[in-house]
């Protein structure tokens, strides 16, 4: 399958994660215990929740132990596009400090880390270990620019060089768009409604039934991932599964 290759980490942020670990050795991101360069410590690692059995089977989060069905009452009600989300833990503490570290903070070498545990939901997962493809979601030109990279690419690539399944640049974001963090489930519908779409020269015959992989670093409301994945279905993917580094669901 022909790829468009995403661009290499940006020389400016390798040249700062150097300097910064010249000047600050390495420490626990969250309790800034020595790793010897490892980011997180062994006894802050013990405490993120992975999400390894007992979730609903499309949208990933997880269900009460007296629970008899495999769908939460939410993928009932308001199923999204997606066949299927899996988030590799829970978004408490300490993953949370992790994925802010990731995104805001320019500790870009987090990628690797992630896309290990991510790895292994991809390959014990039949349905996200059947994909042709990982596509990130994709930052507006200007958010990029302010925080250097986009986190997602980043960890694409990591996951796409562990799990061997390609990676494609495909799709972009139209236009700002808020944070979700502090909006209502309709806001959140609204501020990514029309967001994305397919790149202008991508191949139209790129995506036709293909399955693929939409990569975010987080899972709340679904919005995000739901709105990206029409638009990859409506250029002719057959299926379209999400996969998160943390899952912080919220009703939709």
């Amino acid at each position: 399958m022909d790829a468009q290759v995403l661009s290499s980490e940006p020389l400016s942020s390798r040249v700062w994660g150097a300097i910064r670990d010249f000047i600050f050795p390495p420490v626990c991101l969250v309790c800034e215990k020595d790793t010897d360069g490892a980011p997180i410590c062994d006894d802050c690692l013990a405490l993120i929740q992975p999400i390894e059995r007992g979730f609903c089977q499309l949208c990933g989060q997880p269900l009460g132990r007296k629970r008899r069905s495999y769908i939460c009452p939410e993928c009932v009600r308001k199923p999204l596009a997606l066949a299927r989300v899996r988030a590799w833990a829970r978004f408490t503490h300490p993953l949370d400090k992790l994925v802010y570290a990731f995104k805001y903070a320019r500790y870009s070498r987090l990628a690797r880390f992630f896309a290990r545990r991510l790895a292994l939901v991809v390959q014990s997962d039949g349905l996200l270990g059947s994909a042709d493809a990982i596509i990130p979601i994709p930052l507006h030109l200007s958010k990029r620019w302010w925080r250097g990279y986009n986190q997602s690419e980043l960890l694409a690539r990591e996951l796409s060089s562990q799990t061997g399944i390609g990676m494609l640049d495909c799709i972009k974001r139209r236009r700002v768009t808020r944070t979700q963090t502090r909006l209502t489930p309709e806001q959140r519908r609204a501020n990514v409604e029309g967001a994305f779409s397919i790149r202008r020269g991508v191949d139209p015959l790129l995506l036709a039934g293909r399955k693929v992989i939409l990569l975010d670093d987080v899972i709340t409301s679904g919005s995000t991932l739901d709105e990206a994945a029409e638009v990859l279905l409506d250029a002719g993917a057959e299926t379209v599964y999400g996969l998160t580094v943390g899952g912080a669901w919220i009703a939709r």
